[in-house]
C-alpha cells in the first residue's frame, strides 16, 4: 500500500467517551459552573425563555410525554419542521433525552422536498408550527403517512384538533431519566439527522450519532474555549435545522450556557438592533450577511462596541469586508469556519493567521489527507481532494448504503473539495469538486427539474457570483427541443416558463436566481458528461480569478 501523508490538528485533542449520550453530558458536566436560573435562550417572536436548568428539567418531562403520551421508544423518529424558536430547542432535547432520533427538516422546503425527507426517515411523530403544517401534512399524505402522531410547536388552535400542543406534551408531573448509554456504544446510536446534498444529487439524511455530536462539542470547546463559553451573548438567525444552528444554539448553548436570542427569520436592521439591545459581545454571521452589514448605511455600528468576537461560517470573506469590520468593530477578531453537515467544523481560521483566502487550520481531533484522482496522496504543496477522519465525522447516510459507500474510503471521508496546505498548516479551498452551489444547492437536483420540462432538450446548472448579495446563486443553461425551436413562442416566454417550472418545485434558496439562458448546445465530454467548467458563468468566474 502506498504511504499516506496524514495532516493532524495542532489543537489539543480532547478524549471522547464512547458510552455517553448528549443528554448524559448535559446532566453530568457544567464546564463554566453556570447558575441554573440563567436564561440561555429566548426568541424574538414568542418571548419564550429557557434557562440552563430548564433545558435539563423540561427535556426530562418532555421525554416522559413522548414516551408515555405519544408512545415514542428508543430509535423512533420525530420529524421537526418549524422556524427557529425556544420550542424547537426544547423538542430537540426532549427527543434526544428519550432515546429517539430528531430529524430536522428545513421549514422552507417544498412539499416535494419534505416528502423525500419523510420517505428517508420514516417517522413515528411529526412536529410543525402553523407556517409549516400544510406542507408537512401534504407531504405526509403523499407518502401515505397521514395517520401519524403530531405535535403543534406553537400551539395554534387550528392545529390542535389534529396535534398535541408542545405545552401539553411537556406538562408532565413525572420525568424520564436521560438516555443511558453507559453500557452501550454511542457510535451506534443516531441522535440527529440533518439533510445535506453530500457530494451530489438529492438531499440525503446525514446520521449524526451521540458520539459524533459529543465529539464535536468537546472539540469546539477545546479549540476555542473563550469564544465558546458562558460569557458569550449574541443574536442568532441561521436555521436550527442546519448543523450550524444545531451545534451553536441547541447543543453548545445548552451545554456551556451562553445566551442566544433567536430570530425566526432574518432581517438585517432587526438583527443589528437586537444585537445592540442585548449588548451582544459576539457576532455569528454568514458571508452574505457580512456583505450586507458593510453596505448598509442606516445603523450606527458604534452601538456594537462591545462585540469582541465575529464568527463567519461559509465562504472565505474578501479582504475589503475584513477591513470594514477592522475599522468599524476594532478589537473583534474574525474567525472563519469551514465544514459541512457530514463533518461539522473541519477548519477554523483565527484572525491572527493573516492568511488571506485561507480557510484555516484543522480543528481539534481532525486528521486529513490530500489525494489525486486515483486516490494517491499528493506531494507537499500540491493540490488534490481532501479526505478527513475523526470522531465528529458522520455515521452514515440514512437508508442509502450506496451513497455511504461512495463517500467513504475506509475510515476516510471524501469531502469532494479540492484543497492545498502550506508548510505552516494553513489550508486553501481551491475548487469544489462536488459542484455544490453556495454549500447546499446541488446542480444535479435542479438539472433533473430542468430536464423534465417539455421545452428542454438538455439542461445544466452552475454557480453565478452575485456581487450585490455577496454569494453564489444558481444559473441554468438549456438547449431547446426541436419543437420548442419551431414553436411561435418568444424566447423570453419560454425562459420564464422554464424558470417557473423549476422554481415552483424547490425551496427559495435553490431557485434559479441567476436566471435561465439558452445555448445551442450544452458542453459535454466525450463520454457525455456535462462539463460545467465550460459553461459561460464558470468561464467568466475563472477568468476573473486569474486577473
Amino acid at each position: 500500500m502506498p504511504s499516506q501523508r496524514i495532516y493532524r490538528s495542532s489543537y489539543p485533542p480532547p478524549q471522547v467517551p464512547t458510552n455517553v449520550s448528549i443528554s448524559q453530558l448535559l446532566q453530568s458536566y457544567n464546564p463554566d459552573d453556570v447558575e441554573g436560573d440563567k436564561v440561555i435562550c429566548e426568541d424574538d417572536w414568542t418571548g419564550r425563555k429557557l434557562t440552563y436548568a430548564g433545558v435539563r428539567e423540561e427535556s426530562a418531562k418532555g421525554a416522559f410525554g413522548l414516551r408515555y403520551v405519544m408512545g415514542l421508544h428508543e430509535g423512533d423518529v420525530v420529524c421537526i419542521s418549524a422556524p427557529n424558536s425556544v420550542g424547537v430547542v426544547k423538542l430537540i432535547h426532549a427527543v434526544l433525552w428519550s432515546g429517539g432520533i430528531a430529524v430536522l427538516i428545513n421549514p422552507l422546503s417544498t412539499e416535494y422536498e419534505v416528502a423525500h425527507c419523510l420517505d428517508i426517515s420514516r417517522p413515528k411523530v411529526l412536529a410543525a408550527d402553523t407556517s409549516t403544517w400544510p406542507t408537512l401534512c401534504g407531504a405526509a399524505t403523499r407518502q401515505g403517512m397521514s395517520g401519524l402522531e403530531a405535535i403543534s410547536i406553537d400551539g395554534a388552535e387550528a392545529l390542535l384538533q389534529k396535534a398535541i400542543s408542545l405545552d401539553v406534551l411537556f406538562d408532565q408531573e413525572e420525568s424520564l431519566s436521560a438516555f443511558d448509554l453507559s453500557e452501550k456504544d454511542s457510535k451506534e446510536h443516531t441522535a440527529v439527522v440533518c439533510f445535506s446534498s453530500g457530494t451530489s444529487g438529492k438531499a440525503k439524511g446525514v446520521e449524526l450519532s451521540h458520539y459524533n455530536l459529543v465529539a464535536s462539542m468537546l472539540g469546539i470547546r477545546a479549540t476555542e474555549p473563550f469564544y465558546w463559553s458562558a460569557s458569550i451573548r449574541g443574536v442568532f438567525f441561521a436555521p436550527l435545522c442546519h448543523i450550524y444552528g444545531l451545534m451553536t444554539v441547541a447543543l453548545m448553548g445548552s451545554w456551556v450556557g451562553f445566551y442566544t436570542l433567536l430570530q425566526n427569520k432574518f432581517a438585517l436592521n432587526n438583527f443589528l438592533e437586537l444585537s445592540a439591545q442585548i449588548d451582544a459581545n459576539a457576532f455569528r454571521i454568514l458571508p452574505t450577511i457580512a456583505v450586507a452589514i458593510a453596505k448598509q448605511q442606516t445603523f450606527d455600528l458604534s452601538r456594537l462596541s462591545n462585540v469582541k468576537y465575529i464568527m463567519c461560517s461559509g465562504a472565505v470573506l474578501p479582504p475589503p469586508i475584513i477591513e470594514f469590520f477592522h475599522k468599524n468593530l476594532p478589537g473583534a477578531p474574525i474567525f472563519q469556519g469551514y465544514g459541512m453537515t457530514e463533518t461539522n467544523i473541519t477548519m477554523l481560521k483565527p484572525e491572527s493567521a493573516h492568511r488571506v483566502g485561507s480557510v484555516g487550520k484543522l480543528f481539534a481531533n481532525i486528521e486529513a489527507r490530500i489525494v489525486d484522482d486515483d486516490g494517491r496522496d499528493v506531494g507537499e504543496g500540491e493540490q488534490g481532494e481532501m479526505l478527513v477522519r475523526g470522531p465528529s465525522i458522520f455515521r452514515r447516510y440514512m437508508r442509502n448504503e450506496e451513497a455511504t459507500r461512495e463517500t467513504f474510503d475506509g475510515a476516510w471521508m471524501k469531502t469532494g473539495d479540492v484543497v492545498r496546505v502550506d508548510k505552516d498548516g494553513y489550508w486553501w479551498l481551491t475548487e469544489r469538486k462536488k459542484e455544490l452551489i453556495n454549500n447546499q444547492v446541488p446542480p444535479a437536483e435542479l438539472e433533473s427539474h430542468l430536464n423534465s420540462h417539455p421545452h428542454v432538450s438538455e439542461g445544466a446548472v452552475c454557480a453565478l457570483w452575485d456581487e450585490d448579495q455577496g454569494t453564489e446563486v444558481p444559473i441554468a443553461y438549456v438547449s431547446l427541443t426541436v419543437e420548442a425551436k419551431q414553436s411561435r413562442l418568444e424566447q423570453r416566454v419560454i425562459i420564464a416558463n422554464i424558470r417557473e417550472h423549476v422554481d415552483s418545485r424547490v425551496a427559495p434558496y435553490k431557485k434559479l436566481r441567476g436566471g435561465v439562458e439558452i445555448l445551442d448546445e450544452i458542453p459535454k465530454s466525450g463520454n457525455g458528461k456535462i462539463l460545467r467548467r465550460l459553461l459561460p458563468a464558470r468561464l467568466v468566474r475563472e477568468r476573473k480569478a486569474k486577473m
